[in-house]
């Protein structure tokens, strides 16, 4: 399996919105190709964003880091980000540092939707 993967879709008829399903892990070594993608995604327009966690297996503070990055960068042009379904290890770690009381969580793609004001038809 490699370390880090991911596959992006728009969300519905949103062009400015979209979701990022993850795989493997982020950490150090990995950051760098996911902030490379989900900034060319925000470059190209998207404001609003789902990361689907539920296939990250780890996430370092590196990770966690990027996410605030991407957290903050969205906001400043009028945007958000949802975190969906983390896995339990990866919750675990979240909760821990503080940051389930930062990001918003959703554990379903309507629920995601609702929290970025998105309609769902």
């Amino acid at each position: 399996m490699k370390a880090f993967s991911f596959v992006s879709r728009e969300l519905g008829d949103q062009k400015d919105a979209a979701m990022f399903d993850l795989r493997g892990y982020i950490d150090a070594h990995t950051v760098i190709e996911f902030e490379r993608a989900v900034n060319a995604s925000i470059d190209g327009g998207v404001k609003s964003l789902v990361l689907d966690l539920s296939g990250l297996s780890y996430i370092s503070s590196a990770g966690i880091g990027a996410m605030m990055g991407l957290a903050r960068k969205l906001s400043q042009r009028g945007g958000d980000l949802v975190l969906l379904s983390p896995t339990q290890k990866v919750f675990a770690i979240l909760e821990g540092l503080g940051f389930t009381k930062i990001f918003k969580i959703a554990s379903s793609e309507t629920e995601a939707l609702e929290k970025l004001n998105i309609k769902v038809s």
